[in-house]
Order: C-alpha cells, then sequence, then structure tokens
C-alpha cells in the first residue's frame, strides 16, 4: 500500500514489538500497515464514527489481518482496557481534541513503554504546551511537507504515572518559542528553516491584505507582528547553531 508521506511520518516513529491503539483510525491504514510491516504484532484500530469504522474493517479483511487488527467503536482510549497496548497512534483531529483524549488516557500510560505517536492538526502550539503542563514529556518534533501543507508528527511520553488530573485548557500561559517549534527543530534544524520561509511568506500575506481591507484590525496585525517577531527569532537562532 502506497501512503502519503503524512501517514508514513506517523509509521517510522512507532516502536517496534509492541501492541498498538491506532485512535482515530479512519479506514485503518495505518493499522493494516504497522502489521503488514512487521512493526505491530496487533493493534486495536479505535474510531468514534461508526461509518469509517466499517470502512476499515472491510479494507482489514481484504488485507486478511482480521486476527491480528480488532476494530473497536471507542472515544479515545475509553472501550480499551489498561495494559491491552503499550503504544499508540493519535492523528487525524484537532489539538484540542488530542488533549480531551490524552487527558482521559491516565490509565493506560503506566503500560505504554512505547510512549504515544501523535499529529496535531491544529493548535499545535498550545498541544505541545499542553504536553509540558500535563507530565509529558516530547521525545522528537517532525516537520513534514506533504501535497503542499505542513505537517507535525511528534513521539511523546508521559513521565509522570500521569497525569491523573490533566489539565485540558492549556490556555493562560504564554506561548514559548519551544510551544510553537519544537525545542529539538529549533536546536537541530531537520527541515524548521524551510518551514520558517513558508510560515513569514504566510504572515506577510495576511498581514498586507489585513491592512488592504477597511476597518479595525489592530488586534490581528498586532498578533501577526508577533508571530512574525517569533519567526525571526527562530530563524536567527538556527542560523547560530
Amino acid at each position: 500500500m502506497r501512503l502519503s508521506d503524512r501517514l508514513e511520518s506517523i509509521i517510522e516513529l512507532v516502536p517496534e514489538g509492541r501492541v498498538c491503539a491506532d485512535i482515530g483510525c479512519d479506514h485503518g491504514f495505518i493499522s493494516i500497515e504497522l502489521v503488514s510491516r512487521g512493526i505491530s504484532p496487533y493493534v486495536y484500530a479505535a474510531d468514534l464514527r461508526p461509518g469509517p469504522l466499517e470502512t476499515a474493517r472491510e479494507n482489514i479483511r481484504n488485507a486478511g489481518l482480521e486476527d491480528r487488527i480488532k476494530t473497536v467503536l471507542s472515544d479515545g482510549f475509553d472501550l480499551l482496557k489498561p495494559g491491552d497496548i503499550q503504544t499508540a497512534v493519535i492523528a487525524g483531529m484537532g489539538g484540542v481534541l488530542m488533549t480531551e483524549i490524552l487527558g482521559r488516557a491516565s490509565e493506560h500510560t503506566a503500560f505504554m513503554d512505547g510512549g504515544f505517536v501523535v499529529q496535531p492538526q491544529s493548535n499545535i502550539p498550545e498541544f505541545r504546551q499542553f504536553l509540558k503542563s500535563n507530565g509529558y514529556e516530547i521525545m522528537e518534533n517532525r516537520i513534514i511537507r506533504d501535497a503542499g501543507k505542513y505537517y507535525f508528527p511528534m513521539k511523546i511520553r508521559a513521565c509522570s504515572a500521569a497525569v491523573e488530573s490533566a489539565d485540558t485548557e492549556a490556555g493562560g500561559m504564554s506561548i514559548e518559542l519551544s510551544d510553537r517549534y519544537g525545542e529539538d527543530l529549533l536546536r537541530e534544524d531537520r527541515g524548521l528553516s524551510e518551514y520558517l520561509e513558508y510560515e513569514m511568506d504566510s504572515l506577510k500575506k495576511i498581514k498586507e491584505k489585513l491592512l488592504s481591507e477597511e476597518g479595525s484590525h489592530e488586534d490581528r496585525i498586532s498578533e501577526i507582528d508577533h508571530l512574525m517577531e517569533l519567526n525571526r527569532t527562530a530563524f536567527l537562532g538556527l542560523n547560530r547553531n
């Protein structure tokens, strides 16, 4: 099966030899590839939506993997038992929803020596902030460009047994440079400089559009100026390394 670069970047981060939960499995492609490639001995393919989950079942049947992939109609980890899994993939959803799912995962984390592979689709700085504030360590940040869009897969683990009282509201704290771009990427680049150029070009276009429109946009323009300053700081830091 030929997967998109976005999905390949997720699979590359999943540790070998551990039972995996594919949370928000959609059509089951990640689940199928994890088993087919010998990365995971068994996968729970979980999704909250009956339609996509039925499609996943059909794809799993067609791949002949019904004995090694179990589909579960579940909201996050809710219908999985502690100890069932040693690692998990959470992808294809917004960062706010991911914080809610991780906030309910505390009874699983003690068994998950393989950690989590996550790929939030939105609210990425706030998501990193949530992890930092709730006992999670980001082991690796990556940047992937696929079909003209950037994605940010991460390998994370729970450091404190965890997060039984995880605060899913990350707001109220100022977003730091590492929240926005990832601490290891700020040190090592690995595609960050290319993304910074793309982001700066996008921010300039947004600002120009706001300045050309009638009405009051001072707050939004101020926000854009702040983001541009963070971008410059990150870019200068990479050039010094």
